[in-house]
């Protein structure tokens, strides 16, 4: 079982671009803000210039994938992950560290 609910509402997803606090790494940025709700909500965005539908998937499915084998953090939060470019040639391991990056980054900031 995840331990995070997804964002889906694209007014969710622009509140926390806008709002969140930014950490940058060299294939992901995340975004975070403490959520009203009890449990951590969790978006993955990867634009066109990370490569094709079958790049952008990959890339989407190994954040989701790295996500799922890290704890919750401490405190609730709404995150934002942003693949850069460079997402599509690292390897799942370097994507692994640089999520369980963002996430301990991200609520240390909170």
């Amino acid at each position: 079982m995840r331990w995070y609910e997804r964002l889906r509402r694209s007014s969710e997803i622009a509140f926390v671009r806008r709002r969140g606090r930014q950490v940058s790494l060299a294939c992901l940025t995340g975004y975070a803000v403490t959520a009203r709700q009890p449990r951590t909500s969790v978006a993955v965005t990867v634009a066109k210039p990370v490569g094709g539908a079958v790049a952008r998937n990959l890339v989407r499915r190994r954040v989701r994938g790295a996500l799922d084998g890290l704890a919750p953090p401490a405190v609730p939060l709404r995150i934002l992950f942003v693949a850069k470019p460079a997402a599509a040639a690292a390897s799942y391991e370097r994507l692994e560290g640089e999520v369980g990056a963002l996430v301990a980054r991200l609520s240390a900031r909170s």
